[in-house]
């Protein structure tokens, strides 16, 4: 006759404290743990700390050439205490031109995901809650939009649109709210049912 293993005072407690932790704080307590996630996040925080201070932590602007006085510029120079990263064909700090790179690559990044989200979100929650015909019209474009592969519509759409910072972000955000609005929608169609 085998008995169940009973649980200890310990595991009781880890039990009690697992149930009464908000989905939040479960969350944050398995990203502490994750030590790839800890050092990714911290690895992005220096990144948008350097980008953020950039006229501080670039030595010299985006066309400004390096210069040692009595030898004028300095094509290919390599990495010291003039140019850290060197310098390209045309005498460029590269370490310069990284950072400000990273200035308009973040901005683009994070506008973007913020304007699909928001456009998707509000796409699948408003589809979700009314339902009917304009849910499947709205599933339907969802879907083609997604049976496109996202790069090469996000290039159309550029196409279409022209060159700058402005058509970039709308391009992105255009090809990728498909997924935020059929994860917004099943929220809205359980929220739906719950209440019915």
């Amino acid at each position: 006759m085998t008995t169940e293993p009973t649980p200890s005072a310990a595991d009781e407690q880890a039990g009690v404290t697992a149930v009464s932790m908000s989905p939040g704080k479960q969350a944050y307590r398995r990203f502490l743990q994750h030590r790839a996630a800890v050092g990714s996040v911290i690895l992005l925080a220096i990144i948008v700390i350097f980008v953020i201070l950039a006229p501080i932590t670039a030595r010299y602007g985006v066309s400004e050439s390096v210069i040692q006085i009595g030898k004028g510029r300095n094509q290919f120079l390599r990495p010291g205490k003039l140019a850290w990263f060197g310098t390209d064909d045309i005498g460029h700090d590269v370490y310069s031109r990284i950072i400000y790179g990273c200035r308009v690559s973040l901005l683009i990044g994070t506008a973007s995901a913020v304007v699909s989200v928001v456009v998707g979100a509000t796409i699948g929650a408003v589809a979700g809650l009314r339902g009917g015909l304009f849910d499947d019209l709205v599933m339907r474009v969802t879907d083609i939009f997604l049976a496109f592969p996202r790069l090469i519509l996000a290039l159309a759409f550029v196409a279409a649109l022209g060159p700058g910072i402005e058509n970039a972000v709308i391009a992105i955000a255009l090809t990728a709210w498909p997924p935020y609005a059929r994860v917004a929608r099943a929220e809205a169609l359980e929220i739906g049912r719950a209440h019915v």
